[in-house]
């Protein structure tokens, strides 16, 4: 329960970034989305931690 809560927390983390790098993105430079560089390198950071949330890295497996 409490990993899940820290990968909601970070995926809510995640999302309000993203939507301040889109704004600033809009505001200055609209021709040229880079905020998708940033998206495309925290969706491993968020779905190697959802696995973590899930117990898939965890060594003791009964």
């Amino acid at each position: 329960m409490r990993r899940a809560r820290f990968v909601r927390l970070h995926v809510i983390v995640a999302l309000c970034t993203l939507l301040v790098l889109i704004a600033i993105n809009a505001l200055f430079t609209a021709k040229y989305p880079w905020w998708l560089w940033v998206l495309m390198a925290w969706m491993p950071l968020i779905a190697a931690h959802t696995a973590w949330s899930m117990g898939l890295f965890d060594r003791n497996k009964n």
